[in-house]
Parts: C-alpha cells; sequence; structure tokens
C-alpha cells in the first residue's frame, strides 16, 4: 500500500513565532475569562459535531478504522467530555475553602485553579481525535493557551485538524503544529506550562528529559500489556465476546485494549471455543481491512508478523497478513507461557495470545510478571469479592470488571496510567487538575488583636516569656 500522503510540516522557523505569539497572548489575560473559555469550548464541540463525516473519512484513510469505530470511541468520547466539561465548569473552578484549626480559621485559607500558560499536546496516531483533542479540551477549559501537534503518523487526521482548528478556535491562542521527529524536537526546546505526551515509553523518556531542561510538570500517557484475567467464576462466552471486541478493535491498535488473556485452567477449554464461535460470529470467516482495519505502517506490520516466527503457542484462528495492504488477521495463539515473547511485550497489533493459570498464587505471579503497571487490568468473574480482591493486589491505571475498554467511556473517570504506563491523567474534572495550578491563598486579618498573636515572629520577641505566651494562646486554640 503507498505511503505517499505525508502532513504539510510547519518550518522549524516558525515554532519559536508561534510560542513567542501565544505567551503573549497569555499574558494579556483573556484566557482567564470563564465565558470566554466557554465559547472556545462550544466552537470545539461544533468544530467535531459539524465535520464528522470528514473525521470518519480522514482516519479510514490513515489506519483504516471501521467508521462506527470512529464514531463510538474517538468522535462521542470528545463531544461528551466538551459537554461535561461545559456543564461542570463553572463549579469545578469555585475558590475551594480550606478547614483548618484555630487560630489560622480567620486567615480566610483557599485554593485558586490558575492557568499554566502556553501548553503542549503531543498527540498519537491510534486514536487521532480523542488522544488529541481531549487533553485540549483540559487546555482550554483551564484557561491556558496551547499547542497541539499530531502525529505524522496520521497526516489525514492531522491534517484536518490543522485546518480545522483556525476555522472555530481563536488563532491568537490556540495552534496546530505538524511534522516529524524534528519538529517535536524543536517544539519541546520551550518551557511551558504543562506539557502532555501521548505514545511510547522510549519517546516519553526524551520528552522528561528535555521538559527537565525548563523545570516544565509532565503527563505521560504511554502504553502496557494490559491483561484480560478470565477467572473460574466468569461468565465464559460473554467474556469471549466483550474481550475479543475490544483486542481487535482498530485492529489491536488501541492503548487500553488487553494485550492477552490469563485464563483459569478450569474454563481454558470453553474460553477457547467460545472466542472460536465469536471470531466466527464478528468475521464469517472473512476478517478484511474494512472490517478490522490495517497497520499504520510497513515497519509495525513486519514487528507484529515476527510474533507470528517467534511464538512458541499454537496459532488456532487468523496468522496470515498482507504486506501490499498492512492487513493483518486477528490472530488468536494459544499454550503460551510466560516466557513467550509475545506476551514479553506490547504487542499494539490484533494478535491474542493466551495463557493458563491453576493456583491463585499462580494467578498473582502472572499478573505481576506479564502486566505489572499496566493501563488497565481487566477481570471476569461474578464473584465480585474475587474481583475486588485481584483489583486491590494489582495495581494499574484503571480495571473494568467484567468488560474491556469500558471505563475510558463515562464522563467523569480519569484517563491515564500507573508506573511504566505512564503517570498524571485527564478528561472531566481531572484537566482541570492536570492543566491548572492549585495556588494557596490567605488573607491576614489586620486587627490588632490578631497582630498581638503574631507577635512572635519579630526580632524583639525573643524572649521566655513570648515563648509561654505562644503556648498558652496558640497550643491551647489548636486543641
Amino acid at each position: 500500500m503507498s505511503d505517499e500522503f505525508q502532513v504539510s510540516p510547519t518550518s522549524p522557523e516558525e515554532i519559536s513565532t508561534i510560542v513567542s505569539e501565544l505567551n503573549a497572548s497569555f499574558q494579556t489575560g483573556r484566557t482567564q475569562s470563564v465565558e470566554w473559555r466557554k465559547v472556545q469550548l462550544r466552537n470545539m464541540w461544533h468544530m467535531v459535531d459539524e465535520n464528522e463525516s470528514s473525521i470518519r473519512e480522514a482516519i479510514n484513510k490513515d489506519i483504516g478504522k471501521p467508521m462506527v469505530q470512529t464514531q463510538v470511541l474517538e468522535i462521542i468520547i470528545v463531544k461528551n467530555d466538551i459537554l461535561n466539561c461545559l456543564r461542570n465548569l463553572d463549579s469545578w473552578l469555585e475558590v475551594e475553602t480550606v478547614d483548618v484549626p484555630p487560630p489560622y480559621e480567620n486567615w480566610s485559607p483557599t485554593i485558586h485553579r490558575r492557568p499554566k500558560g502556553t501548553c503542549l499536546i503531543i498527540g498519537s496516531w491510534n486514536y487521532p481525535i480523542v488522544l488529541n483533542l481531549l487533553p485540549f479540551v483540559g487546555v482550554i477549559a483551564s484557561g491556558n493557551t496551547g499547542i497541539l501537534k499530531p502525529s505524522e503518523l496520521s497526516p489525514h487526521t492531522a491534517t484536518l485538524i490543522a485546518a480545522l482548528f483556525p476555522k472555530y478556535l481563536d488563532n491568537t491562542c490556540f495552534k496546530v503544529v505538524n511534522g516529524g521527529k524534528s519538529i517535536a524536537q524543536t517544539l519541546l526546546q520551550f518551557p511551558y506550562g504543562h506539557i502532555l505526551y501521548t505514545g511510547g515509553a522510549a519517546v516519553g523518556r526524551e520528552v522528561m528529559k528535555s521538559a527537565a531542561q525548563h523545570l516544565t510538570p509532565v503527563t505521560l500517557e504511554l502504553g502496557g500489556c494490559n491483561a484480560a484475567l478470565v477467572t473460574e467464576n466468569a461468565n465464559v462466552e460473554l467474556a469471549a465476546t466483550r474481550i475479543a471486541w475490544a483486542k481487535f478493535a482498530a485492529a489491536g491498535q488501541t492503548c487500553f485494549a488487553p494485550n492477552h488473556a490469563i485464563v483459569h485452567e478450569s474454563v481454558y477449554d470453553s474460553f477457547i471455543t467460545a472466542l472460536k464461535h465469536t471470531y466466527e460470529s464478528y468475521y464469517q470467516q472473512n476478517a478484511t481491512v474494512e472490517r478490522v482495519g490495517r497497520i499504520v505502517n510497513n515497519a509495525h506490520w513486519k514487528r507484529i508478523m515476527d510474533f507470528f516466527a517467534s511464538t512458541n503457542g499454537k496459532i488456532i484462528l487468523g496468522g496470515h497478513g498482507h504486506e501490499g495492504s498492512r492487513f493483518i488477521e486477528p490472530t488468536v495463539i494459544i499454550d503460551v507461557d510466560e516466557s513467550d515473547p509475545v506476551v514479553q511485550t506490547e504487542i499494539f497489533g490484533p494478535i491474542f495470545p493466551v495463557v493458563k493459570y491453576s493456583t491463585t498464587g499462580d494467578r498473582n505471579r502472572l499478573l505481576q510478571a506479564l502486566s505489572s503497571d499496566a493501563l488497565a487490568l481487566y477481570i471476569f468473574s461474578d464473584d465480585l469479592e474475587q474481583a475486588s480482591s485481584v483489583m486491590k493486589s494489582s495495581i494499574t491505571g484503571s480495571v473494568a470488571i467484567n468488560d474491556c475498554m469500558a471505563q475510558i467511556t463515562p464522563t467523569g473517570l480519569p484517563f491515564g496510567g500507573f508506573g511504566k504506563s505512564g503517570f498524571g491523567s485527564y478528561k472531566g474534572k481531572a484537566s482541570i487538575d492536570t492543566f491548572s495550578h492549585k495556588q494557596s491563598v490567605v488573607t491576614v486579618p489586620t486587627l490588632p488583636e490578631f497582630e498581638e498573636l503574631l507577635g512572635w515572629r519579630y526580632p524583639y520577641a525573643e524572649s521566655m516569656e513570648t515563648v509561654e505566651f505562644v503556648k498558652a494562646n496558640l497550643e491551647e486554640k489548636m486543641q
């Protein structure tokens, strides 16, 4: 398949000007207005709503993602997050009072959420609307100016976003910068109020190094080997249906998708049988690019295809690919052990290995060995006490019980990882927390009696009489 279309890059010389202009716009104070922010958020909602067809088409050109997946997993999520933000922004930005002991209650201690300045969002290619626009909602809502740098690996979508931004949003406050690695490196030379990066860990480390030069706060949204745990108490047929959907959506190129399954030996065979039935119902022996999607580029296609040669397991479904169209069949591999290369790294493609476990100790060991610090954990069990126990013993960015990827849909839930899968979060109120600075404020009374309480601070107060006064007037009030 041809990779001829490329994004038109922003020139490196422009970037310095863009950053300076956005910093200057922030300094005018225009973004401080909550009503102004709401106008921009409404404009972004209309930008998505009025261009849904173009968005679906662009993403389909980039990675062949089926239209319905783009609508449900990208467009609707962004639109709902904007609406949720508009409904709740006033309350999220309210000055927060702090309950403090005497004598400080008269100091009116409060927390104010202040914009951080110009923020940089470096998005990803696999969900090029959600992973670009969703964090940018937080940039706008928090009163910042911002730069969005979409991935050059989704050039049609990146080009569309660059064309739409100035038509709908304040072009003096929000800019799109397109280009590849060199453009990203140029962007990272400047200080920002906050940087949010979505992608792989290797580049995430480089982002951190660059940000450290300016002590810029960073949020990293990375990947991980998410496990789908199928316990002996699971509804096996339902588990197979829901896991297969999440695994093979977007040709397996979803950071929240299950990387592999860990299945109890008592239901292992029935789970494999259910997977076969699900596979047949999904594809009717006709798994095609149109139904599955394609791999983003030739390098990723070859990397994923290499698993077919390196695995020690048995391929029972799929197992073929076509380099010209960058297509790989949805594939199931059984009889996989924990040393197999296919479960040692994030696949990020439509290959689904299934591992067997027998005891609780075996289960916990496999979760720790294969899915430590993952972006998500999926637990299938009709015994909710068992599910809760598993959840507490394995720390991941998020958890869904008896489903996969369901946790990304509710507008109030943060989107983020833990440990090796990233840190920080956004979406809903979490976006306000990420892209705002919590400023502590006190207003100390000027009345004489309060000055008497503060007399201990001054140099002439160095005496035992002062110490006794402090003990009598402060310690007593704090009890």
